[in-house]
């Protein structure tokens, strides 16, 4: 019953029946895992409502925060998607994707960090500075230096094409 209830408001937040369906199991971890704290101040699928709605909030700010670096990616490889794609344009475009990531995963650790703090997590430079113990001033130039090599790495990769 409470599976059902948490997809589809995971659904109709998300939008999309995948992720829905690991926001649902993500929800109903999270609720498991929080049993305990459950006071009855509210019904029990309130709370997981509650639950549910955090989870699919959370997933929302990481979409949000893969498309932002994707179009500082773009920009720093002076590409746009078209207006209207063609399937060989799509693929194109899930092959670039594919190219950032391999990209990203081939930074050094402090450098992956940044990138990853900064447009996955959403994170202010305060506090990538924080949670990485260096000043705000490093945190710069940190992504100053991963938007460096990720360009330089996707430059090579389209020289290669």
């Amino acid at each position: 019953m409470y599976r059902t209830l948490v997809f589809r408001l995971a659904l109709s937040i998300l939008d999309d029946v995948a992720e829905a369906e690991e926001a649902a199991q993500d929800a109903l971890i999270a609720a498991v895992d929080r049993l305990d704290r459950f006071r009855g101040e509210s019904s029990f699928a309130t709370w997981l409502y509650a639950i549910t709605l955090n989870v699919c909030r959370g997933r929302l700010r990481q979409r949000r925060a893969r498309q932002r670096l994707s179009q500082v990616l773009r920009a720093l490889l002076h590409s746009d998607p078209p207006l209207e794609a063609r399937p060989e344009q799509i693929a194109m475009h899930r092959e670039a994707d594919a190219a950032v990531w391999r990209a990203i995963r081939s930074l050094d650790e402090k450098h992956r960090e940044a990138v990853v703090l900064r447009y996955f997590h959403d994170l202010r430079l305060a506090d990538i500075a924080q949670v990485a113990g260096v000043s705000e001033r490093t945190v710069r130039a940190r992504l100053h230096a991963a938007h460096e090599r990720l360009r330089i790495a996707l430059d090579a990769k389209v020289d290669r094409t």
